[in-house]
């Protein structure tokens, strides 16, 4: 698990979003170029303060997979130590844009449809 407590939750969550694709039908409802506007992010952050276990949750938005949990861990924010559905320099770039300095597990599972994954795959490197 990565600490992300001192981050802006609002600001993480654009930068989730401006690091993140669309995949599968998440094409129907992509903008290119677009950012994830002041009062979308406020409103991410906002729906998942009343939950007990994650202050921030995104799954798909406008299209993008976005797949970024934070959850709240003793009185701690934080995320997984890898990104489901991207690369760990995706990851690192999140971090970074933060001031965290953590290294990203670098292990993907079989579900993993990170470009990375995809290319291995295809050469036949994962089963």
């Amino acid at each position: 698990m990565i600490d992300v407590t001192d981050v802006d939750l609002k600001q993480f969550a654009k930068d989730v979003y401006d690091l993140s694709v669309p995949q599968g039908m998440g094409f129907l409802h992509f903008k290119l170029g677009h950012t994830l506007p002041e009062e979308e992010a406020e409103e991410l952050v906002a729906r998942s303060q009343d939950e007990v276990s994650r202050a921030l949750d995104m799954d798909y938005v406008h299209g993008r997979a976005c797949k970024m949990s934070v959850l709240r861990r003793d009185g701690r924010l934080v995320i997984n130590d890898d990104w489901y559905d991207h690369t760990d320099h995706q990851l690192r770039e999140l971090l970074s844009r933060h001031g965290i300095n953590a290294e990203p597990s670098g292990e993907h599972g079989a579900a993993c449809n990170c470009e990375d994954c995809k290319i291995a795959r295809r050469k036949g490197e994962l089963d």
